[in-house]
């Protein structure tokens, strides 16, 4: 589903990626952990296309959108960037339109989806997150794990096939994390493939098949969850998990 070569990311003189590889199979939950500034947050964004790469290749679906660095048109980048769905930190929702109204614009302009046919997907899709209740509701009625959901809906209702989550409940209150987990866990039963970046280590830990360690820009070390958390011989990967035992 995903196949990243050797991407190098420069900002300016700082090489926050340096020849990172990483492969994603369907229906695969990755997660990405390390401290911060690792390059965790820009290898998403330069997957989903939001940032560019200095060099190398990444397929999606088998579809290249950049080639050693080479960028395939804006068309057909688009194409491709319409395959993920990516969840921020920040939720991102707009202010001004009810819940409803932000889960079902983009798919209705974008995707010229019917307004029948996108408001009963945007009502199942609040109800597998548990809210159901809210679909007329302002984002300034909700708690922060309420936009947050609202937010993986609104990301699949563009029918992704593959979600990336950068740090989703990293702007949250410990209380309200829970819940944003929960939804997650939920994608995960539907075998959606996913990649995320997260500080969440037991989230981490009980979820992902795979989990990825990267530092200094570069993945460090990857396995089973069970390898990186039990069996890692790599020191700075144990010393990094150490830091949140002792938290």
């Amino acid at each position: 589903m995903i196949n990243v070569k050797n991407i190098k990311k420069n900002f300016g003189t700082n090489e926050v990626l340096k020849d990172v590889s990483l492969s994603v199979g369907k229906a695969d939950v990755v997660a990405v952990i390390g401290p911060s500034g690792s390059g965790k947050s820009t290898l998403l964004r330069c997957i989903v296309g939001l940032e560019k790469v200095n060099g190398g290749t990444i397929l999606i679906e088998g579809e290249a959108f950049v080639t050693d660095g080479v960028y395939e048109s804006e068309r057909k980048c688009h194409q491709i960037y319409k395959k993920m769905g990516m969840v921020f930190q920040l939720f991102n929702l707009f202010p001004h339109m009810t819940v409803r109204k932000n889960l079902v614009t983009a798919p209705s302009i974008v995707n010229k989806e019917s307004k029948d046919s996108a408001n009963e997907r945007a009502e199942a899709l609040l109800t597998k997150v548990g809210l159901s209740d809210k679909i007329d509701a302002m984002p300034s009625s909700l708690s922060g794990g309420q936009k947050q959901r609202v937010a993986i809906a609104r990301a699949l209702m563009m029918q992704p096939d593959i979600m990336l989550f950068d740090e989703p409940t990293s702007a949250l209150d410990p209380e309200l994390t829970g819940e944003v987990l929960e939804a997650m866990k939920q994608l995960a039963v539907d075998n959606m493939t996913m990649v995320i970046v997260t500080h969440e280590m037991t989230f981490a830990r009980d979820i992902a098949d795979r989990v990825v360690f990267m530092d200094n820009g570069l993945i460090a070390a990857e396995g089973t969850a069970q390898e990186m958390f039990y069996a890692s011989e790599n020191e700075r990967l144990k010393a990094f998990l150490r830091s949140f035992h002792e938290r």
